[in-house]
């Protein structure tokens, strides 16, 4: 809803400085701020969506946006850890960390994967020993 809010009324101060042949200035600035955070926006949420599965000692990478697909065995993994940060008294952010022998590394939070836990155990069932500690 953001992002799509953010193109409607950038592409509406577009129009307005480009069709008025003396635009406010407050069209500049909305252009000014608004692009560079609805593009980063865009590229957090678009660019970088990935879903990542795992199964048959494999761990499968999708990128649908790019269609890109890497298929790595347990073989190719280097290490693993989970960090966990508490940010208050009864909350805590999670990530998992996978490290690969080709250098390519996955971060994925707690929050933004829902089979985050089920990943985890299926580490430390499949390769307990590659879990590198904080």
């Amino acid at each position: 809803m953001f992002l799509i809010l953010s193109y409607v009324l950038l592409g509406i101060n577009v129009f307005v400085v480009i069709s008025d042949p003396m635009p406010q200035w407050f069209n500049y600035l909305i252009i000014a701020v608004l692009m560079p955070v609805a593009i980063f926006v865009s590229y957090r949420v678009l660019f970088r969506y990935k879903t990542v599965s795992m199964g048959d000692r494999q761990i499968e990478v999708r990128h649908p946006l790019f269609r890109l697909r890497r298929k790595y065995s347990l073989e190719e993994l280097t290490y693993w850890k989970e960090s966990i940060v508490n940010t208050g008294k009864t909350t805590s952010y999670k990530e998992l960390e996978l490290k690969f022998k080709d250098g390519r590394a996955i971060q994925m939070g707690y929050r933004e994967y829902t089979e985050y836990e089920k990943m985890v155990r299926y580490l430390t069932r499949k390769v307990p020993k590659l879990k590198k500690s904080e």
